[in-house]
């Protein structure tokens, strides 16, 4: 695992990158006060109490979903980053569309959000945990290749919306 001085770089590059203004200096804060939680026996992992901390204040950055959510949860999760983060509303594919009982692990559910962003010129990217849960993230795709970066100085691979991991095609 990464060493917490270049976790804490990558989370602060993220955050230059994909947190809006009004969120920022709280959440540098946070990082630049953050602690090694790999190996915690109530986190596991540092980026668990992270993402812990970003859910209890409500900051939709860095986004958890269990594989078997509602695409309702997956429309907030974006709109919310892309609202709170950006000051931009994107229409996004109707839930209703993949049937009733559909979850974000849907085939191409996650490919048809990404392409709805991309329209705009952001991108949905994946925080490979090795779980059975999608860790996601929006930004500009300009900044794709600082946010590749970022996520591997904080441990992790990263995904998009056309990884076989993501699409279920493993």
């Amino acid at each position: 695992m990464t060493d917490l001085e270049t976790q804490k770089r990558g989370y602060n590059d993220l955050i230059n990158l994909c947190l809006g203004d009004s969120k920022k200096k709280d959440v540098l804060n946070f990082i630049d006060t953050l602690q090694d939680f790999n190996g915690d026996e109530n986190f596991y992992t540092t980026l668990n109490y992270v993402k812990d901390y970003l859910d209890n204040n409500g900051i939709h950055f860095i986004m958890a979903l269990d594989w078997k959510q509602e695409i309702t949860d997956l429309v907030w999760r974006i709109n919310s980053s892309l609202k709170d983060n950006f000051g931009v509303k994107i229409d996004l594919p109707n839930p209703k569309k993949y049937g009733e009982n559909a979850s974000v692990s849907t085939k191409d559910v996650f490919k048809d959000f990404d392409k709805s962003i991309q329209t705009q010129n952001f991108k949905l990217g994946f925080i490979d945990t090795d779980s059975d849960e999608y860790v996601i993230i929006v930004y500009k795709i300009s900044d794709e290749n600082e946010v590749k970066g970022a996520i591997k100085r904080i441990g992790y691979n990263y995904l998009d919306a056309n990884s076989p991991k993501i699409n279920n095609e493993n």
